[in-house]
């Protein structure tokens, strides 16, 4: 705690928007909390202070100035001191004779600020970021969350600007607007913050805001009202985008507690990414912006305005104790839009929304670190997305065990009990929100904090069932492990959950009963739950049984349209569509459950089961049952939750009668809508030529019946058309919500459908380009600009991975090509909102240009006109990632153009995502180069009784990349000084400064990596297979700037002489070449999406590979040096030829290091030849250089060729083989055998020269379904000669190896159990097939072995773990 205390702060601001400049005058009341206060000390980061008054007498002061390069990097990337509290960086001396209360008046300026303060599109305003603050970037004070004071603001400003009036809008309640007593052009704002707020909550903006409106409603009232503002007299959209905000308000206020400011107000601000959330004020981005016609963008700025209302109340008013309560704010915030969200949209939508945040929580977490652990610093970006999404899960799964567990309603009387704490200035910490839970119900959460807060990973559960009918019991095993069971980071391990988890089964009198299981901290639970029932089979295989299910699953259906206020006739029947009249039968080609297999569905003791029921476990749940099972819980069970489980097990189920069971729900108008809209394109997983695509049938079907004229035949002829037959789509008729949606799914679906030639086969492509084509929205009252935009991004999935677009000549009759350019030039000369419709067209154009082999699609006058300024923001990221994609940095000329577009000033949100794309060029080409060049090998070594080393491939391939790309740039002394100049360069904004600082703190080693939380255990070791580059670096003694000793001055970050950028920019690899790598090449196993693979060949002069072992720990700082040796390229550094005049933008001239020009100094020069739309004449980018074709494997597997049906296998050994493969791919080490190697992607170019014969499981199921095997014993020769294969490539004791004997294993297991083996000897008695078929196997693998051995010697591996098969 400071020795001081300030109970109220006055800021006066004069800004000057034409200078950039801003003067400010503050003034503190200051309280001493000890008996002689000597000195004040103040966070002050970026003002310039003049002068400083104590009591009226001038004082001493002095900033805390960083010395060395080091102390540099760890501020501006907050990286050094990781304390809430830390210390401030203006130091005040009091005055002799000064006691008691203290008023300090401190005089500053800031001048052109690009943190915290930002100058943007004629406005300025704060960059409010509680954790790190950005306060002080602006106004010296008491920057802590725990220090409160009231605030007293007042803003100087123009009275106009270009004819615009001037408005401030600022955290507080608006006191008076007068005029400047000295200048009648100006005008002062007076705010007041009568509430005590830290100066970390603050916040601003003024500018020409002349859209501004007030909101009514019971909200308003209780908040003291509520205003909206927005640039460009857009005062009808900010109306109808914050229509929802009064409602929200007084939800929160009634169900949590009073809101805690008097007003609240929200501002919009162009080129603002994200939300910033100030006390009584929000700022968000103008792409949120929408009217009352748009219906995406409602769903989307509702779900952002919930959420920051919320934040009002924590994050603004409540804050956290300290870096480790940081989750606890966020996931109170989260939990309370949630609340809001079942309010406001319903509870199906709330479920929805839990479901699928409950599965990116699961699917991210893996590496990832706790909620909250000792030694915790600030969030990065990363961490802080997560945790957005993780901690407001945590929360929900304790509020339902509080309610289950205890005598309370759950969170619901936490929250108001942390909000009236807080009213005393305490902030929000883990241990006592905990206690108070304890409290509140009764339930002790100290376990449930330890294993989902203080401890990382999601539990992943293999659930399996079997009836007894002794007992009339169903037994239930549960095997537990955790997502992190294979993660690498030192902070990730891997533990078991314990908690209870509701099974819900559906008997078979149709009543579900509930069972809760208890599961300890154990790999396998056993639970036997009592059945309910007296035991009888559900006979299912009769016809009579089909139409009452179906009649029964048709009235639950009415009963919830009935709740819902629905009343459509048109759809009471859809639970027996095609049920009961034969041609609809016929041309919707309807198949039930049972007409394959009665004798399954007649066994059935009951209809289904479904694990955590109550939705109280964010976990991976493997659970499987009958098909027809799944189905019964789509049809009859009104869970949305239970019917998305279904969904997503049917589309991994393909089969006649789940396709029918899918268009029946697609069809169904009163399912949920998103139920819906998942089930048709789980539809296009079931279009395959197994089903006879039947899913494309359905889905064609669907889009015809629901959105379509019909034929002019009539009607009644509708349904017996052939799907391709072309057919007009209706007038667009919004009205319907749910249908709207389930049209672009529908329509998404179709062009997700693949045929042989990777494209979506024709009726799919004629409907979608007949919506395009014949769009008509003349009599809808709703907008269709994003509608169009869709159906563009679906015409280019319909052909991105078609083998024939890409082969054949595209010229300008192309239909989907001249559909995208039609609307792109249509939105040219009527633009659509935030022109999603051009970002949608660039977007499809990149795509394309990219598979687009044979002619140049890529019009680089088209995306550079994009690209400039005078565009929108959305429209310019869109094109400057097209041209980086293109042009890449080799050539120096637009590596300049592109670090302008960086630097820029004015880009705001465009420079940010020029910085994050060169950075994930850095990323991906590091990647590549560790690929060809083989240079690593990690293995984590952890010392354990009897284990063997486990060998990471997580990351493996990234940071072995990274290595050897930092090896080859780490020697370049004027590339250091270019990065270290720009990383401190006060002209960049401070998101794009963070990521190259980022990027030059990984090449240099500036600053220590984040220190992870401690674990137990023992100290893992890393082994890295370098090349002699990186033994030799220590040899060339270059002197490195960015060194952290103490004694290297911060006058090292310039250059000794003047330096050419051209020059210094060429020594950057080529990161992308002049025209992108094809995303497919000829040999299959050579595809690789990210790069074109280079040439295999050794550089001169480099040595054989070495071992060293490094320790996971922080790396030290080399000592600085000098050294006149010549600098060694990398084998990439290579400038390609120089392209023609035109297609590259060219630059002016700078001389010096630091001096990168602003994009309005840039000039783009293009041929005089006027630019010609696309699909056009062929305008060639610069040409790369030239790359290795890819070596093709010896050996490839032949085509199966379908079996005689005669000898094929029967029906039972089908579906025991079948039960098998299945049983085989869920095995935990079974991942690397599901597919056919990729020599580039696994990193194992000599593979085909020693396995003549491969083979995988993928391989084998399809040959299965094709009916290919004419015998068990060929399945069982195939699925063996995986596992030799696996033995014969890789080493004894490797990973792989290791993988494959267990899941070699678990095979013997599973064919034996099936009876398949003694199945196998009965047909093969006297014919002495297997024993031959074992003995070519032995000679198979005698004649490799010692081939094997040799050529294993030669193959430099990436990373073993990836080296399957």
């Amino acid at each position: 705690m400071s020795d001081f205390g300030v109970t109220h702060q006055l800021v006066t601001l004069d800004i000057d928007f034409e200078r950039q400049l801003v003067r400010g005058i503050t003034e503190l009341s200051i309280e001493p909390r000890v008996s002689s206060l000597g000195t004040i000390r103040l966070h002050c980061e970026r003002p310039v202070v003049r002068s400083v008054w104590v009591n009226g007498q001038t004082a001493e002061f002095r900033r805390q100035q960083v010395k060395t390069r080091r102390q540099l990097v760890h501020k501006l990337l907050r990286t050094g001191d990781d304390s809430l509290h830390d210390e401030g960086d203006l130091e005040i001396t009091v005055p002799q004779g000064q006691t008691g209360s203290l008023k300090v008046r401190i005089e500053y300026y800031v001048v052109r600020p690009q943190s915290g303060l930002v100058f943007r599109g004629g406005i300025v305003y704060t960059e409010t970021h509680v954790n790190p603050s950005s306060a002080r970037r602006w106004v010296p004070c008491l920057d802590d969350m725990g220090e409160r004071s009231t605030w007293d603001l007042f803003f100087v400003v123009p009275a106009s600007v270009g004819g615009e009036a001037v408005t401030a809008v600022a955290s507080g309640e608006l006191s008076s607007v007068v005029p400047h007593p000295h200048d009648v052009a100006r005008r002062v704002v007076r705010y007041i913050v009568s509430t005590a707020t830290a100066a970390c909550t603050l916040g601003f903006a003024a500018g020409p805001l002349t859209g501004a409106c007030a909101l009514g409603g019971a909200g308003a009232e209780a908040a003291g009202g509520v205003f909206a503002f927005a640039p460009g007299g857009r005062a009808a959209d900010a109306q109808a985008t914050c229509a929802v905000v009064p409602e929200a308000l007084e939800f929160y206020a009634r169900e949590f507690g009073a809101y805690p400011y008097a007003t609240y107000k929200v501002v919009f601000v162009e080129g603002l990414a994200g939300v910033v959330t100030c006390a009584a004020l929000t700022l968000v981005g103008t792409d949120v912006l929408h009217g009352s016609r748009e219906i995406e963008a409602a769903y989307e700025a509702r779900r952002v305005l919930g959420l920051a209302v919320a934040r009002q109340w924590f994050g603004a008013f409540v804050g956290a104790a300290a870096w480790g309560d940081q989750w606890l704010v966020a996931g109170l915030a989260g939990f309370m839009a949630a609340q809001f969200v079942r309010h406001h949209l319903g509870a199906n939508e709330q479920r929805y929304r839990l479901k699928r945040d409950m599965a990116r929580m699961c699917h991210a977490d893996v590496n990832q670190k706790p909620l909250s652990y000792p030694e915790q610093g600030p969030w990065e970006a990363g961490e802080a997305a997560f945790a957005e999404v993780k901690a407001p899960v945590v929360l929900y799964m304790l509020d339902r065990r509080m309610v289950k567990g205890g005598v309370s309603v759950g969170l619901q009387r936490v929250v108001p009990g942390v909000l009236v704490a807080a009213t005393g200035g305490a902030a929000v910490d883990t241990a006592g929100f905990l206690r108070t839970c304890r409290r509140v119900s009764g339930v002790d959460a100290s376990a449930f904090a330890a294993q989902w807060v203080f401890a990382s990973g999601c539990p992943v559960f293999h659930v399996g069932y079997a009836f007894n009918r002794k007992k009339l019991a169903v037994e239930i095993t549960l095997h537990q492990e955790s997502t992190n069971a294979r993660a690498t980071a030192p902070w990730a391990r891997a533990q078991l959950f314990a908690g209870q988890m509701t099974a819900r089964i559906r008997e078979a009198d149709g009543t579900p009963y509930e069972h809760v299981l208890d599961i300890r901290r154990e790999h396998v639970g056993r639970f036997e739950v009592q059945f309910n029932t007296k035991y009888k089979r559900i006979r299912r295989s009769t016809r009579r049984f089909h139409m009452r299910q179906m009649a029964a699953a048709a009235e639950e259906l009415n009963i919830n349209a009935e709740v819902l206020g629905l009343d459509d006739e048109d759809d009471s029947n859809i639970a027996l569509f095609g049920a009961e009249n034969a041609a609809e039968k016929r041309d919707w080609r309807v198949v039930e459950w049972g007409e394959d297999d009665e004798e399954s569905l007649a066994s059935a003791t009951f209809e289904w089961i479904r694990m955590d029921s109550d939705l109280e476990w964010a976990c991976v749940m493997h659970f499987e049952q009958p098909d027809f099972m799944w189905a019964a819980q789509l049809q009859k069970d009104r869970d949305v939750v239970a019917q998305l489980d279904a969904v997503d097990a049917l589309q991994h189920l393909p089969s006649a009668a789940a396709a029918t069971t899918l268009m029946r729900t697609v069809m169904d108008a009163r399912v949920f809508y998103r139920v819906r809209a998942d089930a048709a394109l789980a539809l296009a997983r079931l279009a395959t030529p197994e089903l006879a695509w039947i899913g494309l049938h359905h889905l064609a079907k669907i889009y015809k019946r629901r959105f379509c004229l019909p034929p002019r035949a009539g009607e009644d002829r509708a349904d017996a058309e052939d799907i391709s037959a072309p057919r007009l789509p209706r007038p667009n008729n919004f009205a319907n919500i749910g249908e709207y949606f389930t049209q672009l799914a529908v329509a998404a679906a179709l062009s997700n459908v693949r045929d042989r030639h990777g494209e979506a086969p024709l009726p799919a492509r004629r409907l979608l380009l007949a919506t395009a084509r014949y769009n008509d929205n003349s009599e809808n009252v709703f907008s269709d600009a994003r509608f169009l935009a869709a159906l563009v991004r679906m015409l280019a999935n319909c052909v991105v991975a078609s083998k024939q677009f890409a082969e054949r000549a595209v010229g300008a009759d192309d239909a989907v090509l001249f559909e995208i350019e039609r609307l792109r030039r249509a939105d040219a000369l009527v633009p659509s909102p935030h022109s999603v419709v051009t970002c949608a067209c660039l977007d499809a154009l990149t795509r394309l240009s990219v598979v687009q082999r044979t002619h140049a699609l890529f019009n680089p006058l088209l995306f550079c006109a994009m690209a400039d300024a005078q565009a929108g923001v959305a429209v310019r990221e869109h094109a400057v990632g097209a041209l980086m994609l293109h042009w890449g940095l080799g050539d120096a000329r637009a590596a300049r153009y592109f670090a302008a577009v960086a630097s820029d000033e004015r880009g705001g949100r465009v420079s940010e995502t020029a910085a994050r794309f060169v950075l994930a060029l850095t990323v991906v080409r590091a990647m590549a180069y560790g690929k060809q060049h083989s240079s690593l090998l990690f293995q984590e070594q952890q010392q354990k009784q009897g284990g063997a080393p486990e060998h990471i491939d997580t990351d493996a391939r990234l940071v072995g990349g990274l290595e050897s790309f930092i090896d080859s740039l780490g020697d370049s002394r004027e590339l250091q000084t270019i990065m270290a100049s720009a990383v401190h360069d006060s002209a960049l904004a401070a998101h794009a400064r963070r990521l190259l600082g980022l990027l030059h703190m990984l090449v240099y080693q500036v600053v220590d990596s984040s220190v992870p939380p401690p674990t137990a255990g023992q100290r893992k070791k890393l082994k890295i297979k370098m090349g002699a580059r990186s033994r030799n670096r220590n040899k060339l003694h270059v002197r490195n700037a960015s060194s952290g000793s103490d004694d290297t001055p911060l006058a090292l970050a310039v250059a000794d002489e003047p330096l050419d950028i051209d020059d210094s920019f060429a020594l950057l690899p080529q990161i992308a070449g002049t025209r992108p790598p094809a995303l497919v090449v000829e040999d299959e196993r050579m595809n690789s999406p990210a790069y074109e693979p280079l040439a295999e060949t050794k550089p001169e002069g480099v040595d054989p590979p070495v071992r060293v072992k490094l320790k996971l720990k922080l790396a030290k700082p080399r000592s600085p040096s000098v050294s006149t040796l010549p600098r060694i390229s990398s084998p990439l550094a290579h400038v390609p030829a120089e392209p023609p005049a035109g297609q590259v933008p060219r630059v002016s001239q700078v001389s010096g290091a630091a001096q990168i020009p602003s994009a309005t100094q840039v000039s783009l020069t293009a041929p005089k030849t006027p630019a010609v739309p696309v699909p056009g004449p062929e305008l060639k980018s610069p040409k790369a250089p030239s790359k290795a074709k890819p070596r093709t494997p010896k050996a490839k597997p032949a085509p199966a060729k379908p079996a005689p049906e005669a000898t094929g296998l029967t029906s039972d050994q089908r579906k025991a083989v079948h039960r098998v493969l299945r049983k085989l791919g869920r095995h935990p080490s079974a991942f690397p055998f599901m597919v056919p190697v990729d020599v580039v992607r696994d990193g194992c170019p000599t593979y085909y020269d020693i396995v003549q014969e491969p083979m995988d499981l993928g391989t084998i199921r399809q040959r299965l379904d094709a009916n290919a095997y004419a015998r068990v014993s060929d399945v069982e020769r195939d699925v063996r000669l995986v596992f030799s294969n696996c033995s014969l490539f890789n080493p004894p004791q490797t990973p792989v190896y290791n993988m494959g004997k267990d899941v070699e294993s678990a095979f013997i297991a599973e064919w034996d159990k099936c009876g398949l083996s003694r199945e196998l000897a009965d047909t093969h008695i006297g014919t002495g097939e297997v024993k031959q078929a074992g003995d070519a196997k032995k000679a198979s693998d005698t004649k490799n072995s010692g081939e094997a051995k040799a050529k294993r010697a030669g193959d430099t591996p990436t990373s073993e773990a990836k080296k399957a098969r």
